[in-house]
């Protein structure tokens, strides 16, 4: 089997090995490594831990499975992507809703996720279904092709950035030792102090000074996407 050059493809050049003759197999090295990521702030995995997890020796041997590192990922990301939902049936807009609530539950699980989704391509077989789902939903729109994509990526757009700033929170909390809302608020109470008693920035200040600055949140990630859908239905034109 030839295994595909780094950053290739691994849905075209490396496909797997029967599971009836080998120890390992892609599923039990692609469950692995979504563990180690799921376990990591940051959701990086190296080969050699993946090996360490899975028994073997050498990561060498992983390598006939996968392809390369970004094999790998190719096939961690198409997992998670086997996690998002769309609607059918109803019309463009209740499709494109659970697109952006069942991708958002899958990215909160795996934020790690977030960051393949902007790394790697979405050639997957589950991103590929996916896709044509989606678009199937918008063909009754009879738009043109470059705006019925753009809408599904708006959708997932707003999806793959909210993953983004929770991995990058994720990470920051972790090397900072804050893991919960209260460790960060006191983290940064010394300093909103600071800024207050400087009265540079009063209108900051007293927003910061609001026990309720932060109950309820307006901009949760359902309302943005309803925002975001909003925006697309003004811009279609009248039946």
């Amino acid at each position: 089997m030839n295994n595909p050059e780094p950053g290739g493809l691994v849905w075209f050049d490396a496909p797997a090995p029967p599971r009836t003759t080998e120890p390992l197999s892609r599923e039990r090295i692609v469950a692995a490594a979504t563990e180690l990521a799921d376990r990591e702030p940051g959701g990086e995995i190296t080969m050699r831990a993946l090996a360490g997890r899975l028994g073997v020796r050498s990561p060498m041997a992983l390598y006939r499975y996968v392809g390369s590192k970004d094999g790998l990922a190719d096939l961690m990301a198409d997992q998670v992507y086997g996690r998002f939902s769309v609607h059918r049936g109803d019309g463009w807009r209740p499709a494109l809703r659970e697109l952006g609530t069942s991708g958002w539950a899958a990215v909160q699980r795996h934020p790690w996720f977030a960051r393949l989704a902007f790394a790697r391509p979405p050639l997957g077989p589950n991103a590929l279904n996916l896709y044509d789902a989606a678009l199937a939903e918008l063909d009754p729109l009879n738009l043109p092709a470059a705006t019925r994509m753009g809408f599904v990526n708006t959708v997932l757009g707003h999806v793959f950035g909210s993953g983004l700033a929770l991995l990058e929170e994720q990470r920051m909390r972790a090397g900072i030792g804050t893991p919960t809302d209260a460790d960060l608020a006191a983290s940064a109470a010394p300093y909103l102090e600071r800024i207050a008693a400087a009265g540079a920035h009063p209108h900051f200040s007293r927003w910061a000074a609001d026990p309720e600055r932060h109950a309820p949140a307006p901009q949760t990630f359902e309302a943005i996407l309803d925002w975001l859908l909003d925006g697309l239905g003004a811009g279609l034109p009248p039946h």
